[in-house]
């Protein structure tokens, strides 16, 4: 179900929407770490699980698959878990402490009497509120977690072995970079010259998204030197705009980390 065009404003501002009794923040930077765990809990694709889990809702062959994987004796598959990590950072839910110091979300999940790996609802309290979250309701919940933290879902009609040898194809042509979050949010504070505890409290959809201007930025200054010097692309340049991305083309929304290798095994003489 698309966002209303409320929660579509609220998403372009970094406001809190309220959906069914919750309030839905949008994670910060602060949080980045937790939340690149966690965005796996939303950006899995039913189609890489086995069939009889594709026929499921989503939330709800999360948890079967985690429920099968602990039931067999191996660990759990974590995808499920992931869920909760994210619905405790867009919820600001607060760990509780057990009388014995043991520590937990307050996030209760029921199942159906008679059949513990069928999962029927997610009891969450946020603050005063106790609101139920059932697998369909997961569905449209998911979209707007989705787009208020910038996050692709992905595309379940699309054939996933190509989807995952496109991947392992883009994977090859990246330079062998040591990539973690703390280089990341520096390089974007020098970039914009925003100081960096300002940036640890801005939105992790703000972010990507100034991460993304300041490489078509810069990719843009770089190729247009490249075809001054002479030379040309054999795909076209893959930053023709410092202010949008190529349209229906991976090569025009990659980061620069790609782009030296862009350079040296696209470009050609003239």
């Amino acid at each position: 179900m698309p966002l209303t065009q409320e929660q579509q404003i609220a998403v372009k501002k970094g406001t809190p929407i309220q959906w069914n009794g919750l309030t839905l923040f949008p994670i910060q930077v602060k949080d980045m770490d937790l939340f690149l765990a966690a965005q796996m809990g939303l950006t899995s694709s039913q189609q890489t699980l086995p069939g009889k889990y594709v026929v499921m809702r989503y939330l709800e062959a999360l948890y079967a698959l985690d429920y099968d994987v602990r039931t067999s004796g191996g660990k759990g598959a974590g995808l499920f878990n992931f869920v909760l990590l994210f619905l405790k950072l867009a919820l600001r839910l607060e760990v509780i402490k057990g009388p014995n110091g043991e520590e937990y979300l307050p996030i209760q999940y029921r199942t159906e009497r008679d059949n513990p790996r069928k999962l029927v609802a997610l009891e969450i309290m946020q603050g005063e509120s106790r609101v139920q979250i059932t697998p369909q309701d997961f569905n449209q919940l998911r979209e707007i977690l989705a787009a208020q933290n910038g996050v692709e879902l992905p595309d379940e009609t699309l054939n996933p072995e190509l989807v995952q040898a496109e991947k392992d194809l883009a994977s090859k042509n990246t330079l062998n970079l040591k990539v973690d979050s703390e280089s990341l949010i520096y390089s974007v504070s020098v970039k914009t010259h925003v100081p960096l505890e300002e940036i640890m409290e801005w939105t992790i959809r703000r972010f990507k998204l100034t991460e993304r201007a300041v490489d078509r930025s810069t990719g843009h200054l770089v190729a247009a030197l490249t075809e001054a010097s002479g030379a040309k692309y054999k795909n076209g340049n893959p930053y023709p705009s410092w202010k949008y991305d190529r349209e229906n083309d991976s090569s025009g929304v990659v980061e620069l980390s790609g782009l030296i290798n862009r350079l040296s095994g696209a470009v050609e003489a003239k």
